[in-house]
């Protein structure tokens, strides 16, 4: 049975709403930081956007995953499998995002 297409369409579509939750955080950590000296503002702006890296990529991939097995092991239907896949991703992406803001700053130094 091939799965692969909607594997890449979860992937794909993960990827993209992950990356305009990384751009509203993106937003939400500069007014975050607003104030703050230079160089740390900085050092935690590229940290979150390492960690904002990682997490499209391995959203993306575990979307990919995930509706790969819930069409072959449990026999879901190929759309609702890329739905339910997406919205995980989604979800726990987002989730990691908020978290990066936090872990950013922590290690950027700024209290």
């Amino acid at each position: 049975m091939k799965i692969t297409r909607p594997s890449i369409l979860s992937f794909i579509f993960t990827v993209i709403l992950l990356f305009l939750v990384s751009v509203v955080f993106f937003f939400a950590q500069m007014i975050a930081l607003n104030g703050v000296m230079d160089g740390r503002a900085t050092t935690a702006m590229v940290v979150f956007g390492v960690f904002q890296l990682a997490i499209i990529l391995l959203g993306g991939a575990g979307a990919g995953w995930l509706s790969k097995i819930l069409i072959a092991k449990f026999n879901w239907s190929k759309v609702l499998a890329v739905a339910v896949a997406v919205l995980a991703g989604t979800l726990l992406g987002g989730l990691f995002s908020f978290f990066s803001i936090i872990i950013s700053i922590l290690l950027a130094g700024i209290k």
